[in-house]
Formats: C-alpha cells, structure tokens, sequence
C-alpha cells in the first residue's frame, strides 16, 4: 500500500510542470493570436478601397477607414487645417485625384510639400446632411 501511494504522489509532482508548461503554452498562443488580430485590423496602402465608388459616391463609404501611398499634387492650406490633392496610382496604373482634407491633428507639425509622397489614413465622414463623403485624414507621414 505504501508503495503504491509513493507512486501516485510521484506521478502527481510531476503532472504540476506538464500544467506549469501548458498554462504558459497557452498563455502565449492567446498573446500571439491578438498580436497578429491587431496587426491585421489595421488597412494595407491601397488594399481594398473601392476608387471608382470613391470618385462617383464616395457618401456610400462613409465611417470606412484607409490608408494611401502617393503623392501631394496640389495644397491649399486654410488656417490651421488645409485640403490637397493627392495622387495615388493603382496597381493597374490608372491614376485618381483624391480631395482630402488635412487636420492639424492629423498633421501633427509637419510640413506637407508639393511632389512628395506620403502615407496618408483617412476616414470618409458625413459632415453635416448636406456634405457627405469626406475625406479626413486621421495621419499623414512622409515616404
């Protein structure tokens, strides 16, 4: 009898480092999978934005957020905030001018240049019932 409660608490001291490990184990997995939901849920330059939408309605995309590589053709500033022209090129190569206005929240100091490229996010907005569909920029960054 003794022996084999010698053998249980034997087996049972060393099944605490297997649940040791695989608390940890998990704990890791549960660390990674946000890690990688989080990275995921921030928009790709260019991924899935429906241009043409954009450049007839772009109401229809309101409380979307995107993200931009491309260059400012065009600024004009107005107190604190100012609009551009930003010139992104698709993957096919055909080419869209993109009103944006430019907080300076979302400038955050910098300067923006004419004929320099930027990242650019931005959420289209309503803005009150009569404007609708506006580009706001929630930041901008130099290329």
């Amino acid at each position: 009898m003794a022996r084999r409660r010698a053998a249980k608490k034997k087996s049972s001291s060393s099944s605490a480092p297997m649940l040791v490990i695989g608390a940890v184990v998990l704990v890791l997995a549960l660390v990674i999978g946000y890690a990688v939901t989080r990275s995921s849920n921030k928009p790709q330059a260019g991924s899935d934005i429906p241009l043409d939408i954009l450049a007839m309605n772009a109401s229809q995309l309101s409380n979307n957020n995107y993200v931009l590589d491309g260059t400012v053709i065009d600024r004009f500033p107005r107190g604190e905030s100012e609009l551009i022209s930003f010139l992104y090129k698709d993957a096919s190569g055909r080419e869209y001018i993109i009103p944006i206005c430019v907080s300076a929240e979302a400038r955050n100091g910098m300067n923006i240049n004419r004929d320099q490229q930027y990242r650019i996010e931005f959420r289209v907005e309503d803005i009150s019932p009569n404007v609708r569909g506006v580009c706001m920029a929630t930041s901008i960054l130099p290329k």
